[in-house]
């Protein structure tokens, strides 16, 4: 079964539960977390609609834990949906997009920057690399300070 099928399957899963868990926490599953986890396995794939797809769910994951008051969001998980989001967006070729996707990420300070996020931030650069964006001097600007993140 092929990554939106399972992804849409979970989806209507989810609509169709007919009881909740009783029990939250540990094992608790957000919606938004749901969203977080689609984005984040779909940048993983050739680009095109999934890429489109993994945008679309990590901006929903956004929006939601957005709503959600301080201590029921996920920071973390929150700031790798922009990186997932930039990713996506880097991917159909949308550069301006995607640098303000992961903005908000760049301005973190130095102790939110977890170690996945720098992972993820690490292929993030590595696209402004490669084609379409070798030789953009907006690509190049933005590739220096991911690597000037470190200090």
């Amino acid at each position: 079964m092929g990554a939106n099928r399972t992804l849409d399957l979970a989806q209507t899963e989810r609509e169709e539960l007919a009881t909740r868990d009783s029990v939250d926490g540990l094992f608790g599953f957000s919606v938004a977390k749901q969203h977080y986890y689609a984005g984040s396995s779909l940048i993983w794939l050739a680009g095109g609609a999934d890429a489109e797809r993994a945008a679309r769910e990590a901006e929903q994951a956004i929006t939601l834990w957005e709503k959600e008051p301080p201590e029921s969001r996920s920071l973390d998980d929150e700031a790798l949906a922009h990186v997932y989001q930039g990713t996506a967006l880097l991917q159909v070729g949308d550069l301006d997009s995607a640098t303000a996707a992961i903005r908000p990420i760049l301005d973190l300070p130095a102790d939110r920057q977890i170690s996945w996020i720098k992972k993820r931030l690490d292929r993030f650069a590595a696209m402004l690399r490669a084609e379409p964006y070798r030789g953009s001097s907006a690509a190049d600007d933005l590739y220096e300070e991911i690597r000037n993140l470190d200090g």
